[in-house]
């Protein structure tokens, strides 16, 4: 029986070395489109630093 472990993709997912050019792009892409998404959702919002939310009021 294999150990369980906290992660949700496999290992073939996590194998970037040997993604083609073309497929690293694509998940590359894929990420940043949805990292986007939530712009103004999360402006306030960073995880640098101490504070879980900017102290500065937004507009």
């Amino acid at each position: 029986m294999s150990e369980r472990r906290d992660e949700f993709l496999s290992d073939e997912d996590l194998d970037l070395r040997n993604l083609p050019d073309e497929e690293l792009e694509a998940y590359w892409n894929l990420w940043l489109l949805q990292a986007q998404i939530t712009n103004d959702a999360d402006r306030a919002l960073y995880s640098h630093g101490v504070f879980a939310r900017d102290p500065a009021p937004g507009p």
